[in-house]
């Protein structure tokens, strides 16, 4: 069977569907992933071909995102908020629509390139991250079957239907009348990583798939699999923050708060990518850096980590066990951090609400001692117990032939 993979973001949402992948290779079907040309590097290290369409992927947010009036409109929302869409006022629902906006203007770029391809080559399946409004185009015109595939969210949010069930929204139906496309063309299934215990309820049909913690390529840095003299927390971001923050705003407060930490006594890592790297001219006194690439096997030796919320480091750190404090700074990580203090495995303190307030690495550096201190870690090995129940991937990639013959 041929089966195309497809995303438009070449570390959140690649990287959970490469376990997947490199799944359907093993099971001896042919393997191709579609993404645009900056994202084709990523997925030949991952050892997979790539297929290039479209230019570049845009940034992890949009501008509505950012600024005092953004930090004001993501305080105190719903801890369910996507169950209840209808509530959120205006200026929320155009936060979550600045979302949909970017995600439109990228599946406009793919679609001519991911059409023509797609044509040639056809597939017999097309998974699609469940972002990449591309990958649904091109299965409804070529009437190839289409399995979403989701990166560790909590909720299966529909935001372009203004939430499950609701009908699309008119940029989302603009973009498939312009190609012919019958915009309420839907998934035969969610392909969700999230473990039950995360999850909120929607009507959307999700077919669990274990999280298999990647991040690209990686080697294992000497001396980290010892047992840690001093309890180990690990501090990290998503991929393209800048943990130092823009010139004359001051350090990130996870990164003052990972200063504050080391101070305590505790040992202290920053997970970082290259850019991220590079950007600091100083780590904070008794802070070590590592590649964010091994993150799974620091982890798996941290008695917490502290992050943003994003779905890979939220997933990798249930895969293995670890607490985890969420500091989140939009909608969808807000909702991974309040899922994860409602099963007792984490905590969360909320972007906005830590905007101009000058004790918010304490409040952070708290809230991780917090952690330490509570019973959070057996929660968190509760929900590590249940994501090892999942199906593996290679148990999902046999579901997928079945999957795509009943398509």
């Amino acid at each position: 069977m041929r089966i195309l993979f497809t995303t438009w973001s070449a570390s959140a949402h690649l990287f959970p569907m490469v376990p997947l992948a490199w799944a359907c290779r093993a099971a001896g079907h042919e393997v191709l992933v579609a993404v645009p040309s900056d994202c084709a590097p990523a997925v030949g290290a991952a050892g997979l071909t790539a297929v290039a369409v479209g230019v570049t992927a845009p940034p992890a947010a949009p501008p509505a995102m950012g600024g005092p009036r953004a930090a004001a409109v993501l305080r105190d929302w719903p801890a369910d908020w996507p169950l209840r869409l209808a509530e959120l006022g205006a200026e929320r629902r155009r936060m979550l629509g600045s979302l949909v906006d970017r995600q439109l203007r990228i599946a406009g770029d793919m679609v001519p390139g991911l059409l023509e391809f797609a044509r040639t080559w056809r597939p017999d399946l097309i998974v699609a991250d469940g972002s990449t409004y591309a990958g649904t185009v091109v299965s409804q015109l070529l009437d190839v079957p289409l399995a979403a595939h989701l990166w560790g969210g909590a909720a299966v949010l529909r935001l372009e239907h203004s939430g499950p069930g609701g009908s699309p929204l008119p940029g989302y139906r603009h973009l498939f009348e312009h190609y012919g496309a019958d915009p309420v063309h839907t998934p035969l299934g969610w392909l969700d990583p999230c473990p039950p215990m995360l999850q909120l309820p929607t009507e959307e049909r999700r077919l669990s798939v274990r999280h298999v913690p990647y991040s690209g390529p990686a080697e294992l840095p000497a001396g980290l699999l010892g047992k840690p003299a001093r309890p180990r927390v690990c501090v990290t971001w998503e991929a393209g923050a800048r943990p130092a923050g823009p010139p004359g705003d001051g350090p990130d407060p996870l990164l003052a708060a990972a200063g504050l930490l080391a101070a305590d006594g505790l040992e202290v890592f920053l997970a970082l990518g290259p850019a991220q790297r590079a950007a600091l001219t100083r780590l904070p006194d008794g802070v070590r850096a590592m590649d964010t690439s091994a993150l799974h096997l620091l982890l798996a030796t941290c008695e917490a980590v502290a992050h943003q919320g994003s779905g890979g480091t939220a997933m990798t750190a249930a895969a293995v066990g670890t607490p985890q404090l969420v500091v989140s700074p939009r909608p969808e990580q807000m909702l991974t951090g309040e899922r994860l203090r409602a099963v007792g495995a984490g905590r969360h303190l909320s972007g906005g609400d830590l905007t101009g307030d000058e004790k918010a690495a304490a409040r952070v550096r708290d809230a991780v001692l917090d952690l330490l201190a509570g019973p959070a870690r057996d929660a968190a090995l509760a929900l590590r117990d249940e994501v090892r129940s999942l199906p593996a991937p290679s148990r999902v990639a046999s579901d997928l032939t079945e999957l795509a013959a009943r398509g």
